[in-house]
């Protein structure tokens, strides 16, 4: 066996384990759903602030028109009872007038109220979007704390590897670095393979008697014959006589 194998295998299980924290960071959600469901929410209070606006501007509209029918109606009555008219038929026209007007008036009423009642639904629905945002905001204010946590620890471990694999690195004859990261690009970032049971642990192919004797008495690379990775053997290959 290759004298940098055990060097190898060292580099091969810490770039596993870079693999696996590298993975784990992508996996950590910075809260983009929660910040979606923030902008939802503020979009569905902005609107809900727009409409009870508009409602609120609605309803003191209908209240001038209100006041300003009244006061038509007041003074159509005046008119009606000061002895000033005397023409039966203007009499009943104004009379009419009044009829009508007293009937547009209850219409207005009826509308006012009912842009009363639902400005206190919308109010008491923006009151609800209002908490709703605010718990979220909350939820999301926790959430990026556990994020940043969570980040910042998987970095952390993600440089101290980092920083042993430099110095494994440095060990490594270049041209063997290289066979082991060609391999590992090749090779589903897997270059090295332990023999386990004689056989190669990556595939699970048994080694032919041949490859297990080089494996055991040269000293060069030696690749499984299936998958093609570098084998490496943690204790010696018992011989065929033994």
């Amino acid at each position: 066996m290759h004298p940098q194998m055990p060097l190898l295998d060292q580099l091969q299980q810490l770039d596993d384990e870079l693999d696996q924290l590298h993975q784990l960071l992508k996996q950590l959600d910075p809260g983009d759903t929660l910040r979606r469901q923030i902008n939802e929410s503020r979009q569905r209070m902005e609107h809900g602030k727009q409409r009870h606006r508009e409602l609120q501007t609605s309803a003191q509209e209908q209240q001038l028109k209100l006041q300003s029918m009244e006061t038509r109606i007041r003074q159509a009555e005046a008119d009606l009872y000061s002895g000033r008219i005397r023409n039966p038929r203007e009499l009943e026209a104004l009379q009419h007038d009044i009829d009508s007007m007293r009937r547009l008036h209850n219409e207005m009423e009826l509308e006012l109220l009912r842009l009363w009642e639902e400005m206190e639904t919308q109010g008491r629905e923006l009151h609800n979007a209002e908490q709703e945002l605010s718990s979220i905001e909350k939820m999301f204010e926790h959430h990026v704390q556990r994020y940043q946590a969570q980040k910042a620890r998987i970095e952390s471990e993600i440089a101290c590897r980092q920083e042993r694999r430099t110095q494994l690195v440095a060990q490594i004859d270049p041209a063997v670095l290289q066979r082991y990261e060609t391999l590992r690009a090749r090779l589903a970032r897997r270059a090295v393979a332990r023999v386990e049971s004689e056989a190669c642990a990556a595939c699970r192919t048994k080694l032919t008697p041949y490859l297990a004797k080089r494996l055991r008495e040269e000293t060069e690379l030696v690749t499984c014959e299936s998958c093609g990775r570098l084998l490496y053997l943690p204790e010696p290959i018992a011989s065929d006589t033994a």
